[in-house]
């Protein structure tokens, strides 16, 4: 589970801000909201970001993705450049280093990795665990500027062995992370096996707003020999529609497309870039809704249903992976094409359903959800932009607001935030 987000430099987020998942003192439904993933360690498991347009919700949402691609994606070249900027509006952001640091946990034992870069190199890259009260390195990555390579330095609780490292440092250029490199290593299994399976498979990039009908969907229900999956979407989707009673795929579908797929996904390119590519891929046959009308069952294609029941579909998957596995999925604008009340309902089933270590980092513009109680303050957070252009997160729980006054009354009363500015109309 991640503890902890340090940003800097970073798209509009210029001094190091910070998002955290530890909980405060309030015992307000706090069993469902925490893990404990060590003794006398809690983590909360979800997080909900508001703020007004161009404030840097996404920003931060991005920061936690590009994590995730730079520790698992080697480059294709040693001159390939990164996809983010540094902040751009004055004279010296632009210019220097931006950074990063996630606190994270594996097996009841903390984790840090520290992060420096620019658009075309890693300058240090370094990866901690706390087994006691005092951090040991696993390695650590250092840019030598004289002979323009990078050198890497393993900690001997790393197990990585001499031939090992050499093989692992020859596959890490400046440009391309120690994990990734390890990765893509021939090696032996060690304890950085874990953290790459954090990154590869605990966190996953941003679903967004435009994102309806994911291929995961049509995927898992490709392979889903025993229905449980589908039977659990069922559920799910009349809460979004009632008429709907069963969803097929047609399974005489030609198998090169998951062949393509498949091929794709392997591709050492971002996900962003893999998605443009399977965007313009031959798709599989549409998921067939089966609808119960006046008079009988009824099939409609997937492109008849409302923006509202695909995007709600997708989203039910991700709870099915929420409560089946560990994950960390951030959603952007999460109440895109859904009604408030099935928002309410995802985050409820979420908190009900989720006993193990999943997180969600969600951010919205629906204010509603301050309106309700069983809502904690330190899962709220606020992105504000100032007159120069620099993003501060604010932790609704950290702003003074007394224990009696309603927050949806204070965010609607400007006291909590620097609320979008409209002139008389």
């Amino acid at each position: 589970m991640i503890q902890e987000l340090q940003v800097q430099n970073f798209y509009s987020i210029r001094e190091k801000q910070t998002f955290s998942f530890l909980p405060t003192n309030d015992d307000k439904n706090r069993e469902k909201y925490v893990h404990e993933v060590a003794d006398g360690v809690q983590l909360l498991k979800i997080g909900i970001v508001y703020g007004s347009n161009a404030s840097g919700k996404t920003t931060l949402l991005k920061a936690f993705s590009f994590l995730h691609d730079i520790m698992i994606n080697q480059p294709l070249s040693k001159n390939d450049v990164f996809q983010f900027s540094p902040f751009l509006l004055d004279k010296h952001s632009r210019h220097e280093h931006s950074f990063m640091q996630l606190t994270f946990w594996l097996k009841g034992e903390k984790y840090l990795l520290g992060l420096e870069f620019d658009t075309k190199r890693i300058y240090e890259e370094s990866l901690f665990v706390y087994t006691s009260n005092r951090p040991t390195m696993l390695y650590k990555r250092v840019y030598l500027p004289n002979s323009d390579h990078t050198k890497v330095t393993f900690g001997n609780k790393s197990g990585i062995g001499k031939s090992a490292a050499q093989a692992i440092e020859g596959n890490t250029t400046n440009n391309c992370s120690v994990m990734a490199a390890f990765g893509r290593s021939n090696v032996p299994t060690t304890r950085l096996n874990d953290v790459y399976d954090f990154f590869c498979v605990g966190m996953q990039v941003i679903m967004n707003p435009r994102d309806y009908l994911s291929f995961n969907v049509k995927d898992e229900l490709w392979h889903d020999n025993d229905g449980m999956k589908k039977r659990f979407l069922l559920e799910l989707l009349k809460a979004c529609d009632y008429t709907i009673v069963d969803m097929t795929i047609n399974k005489d579908e030609n198998p090169v497309f998951h062949e393509i797929r498949k091929r794709i996904l392997e591709m050492p390119i971002s996900e962003d870039e893999q998605k443009e590519i399977l965007k313009n891929s031959p798709e599989p046959h549409d998921i067939i809704f089966h609808h119960m009308g006046e008079d009988g069952e009824y099939e409609l294609d997937e492109r008849f249903e409302s923006a509202g029941t695909r995007r709600f579909l997708a989203m039910s998957i991700l709870l099915y992976y929420l409560s089946d596995k560990s994950h960390f999925i951030p959603i952007d604008e999460v109440e895109t094409s859904i009604h408030y009340e099935l928002l309410y309902y995802f985050i409820r089933f979420f908190l009900a359903s989720s006993e193990g270590t999943s997180q969600l980092l969600l951010s919205t513009h629906d204010i509603n959800l301050l309106n309700e109680k069983f809502i904690r303050r330190d899962v709220v957070w606020f992105t504000d932009k100032n007159k120069l252009g620099v993003t501060q997160l604010k932790r609704l729980s950290s702003l003074g607001l007394h224990k009696s006054m309603n927050p949806y009354n204070a965010y609607k009363q400007g006291k909590l935030l620097n609320l979008p500015f409209l002139e008389n109309i």
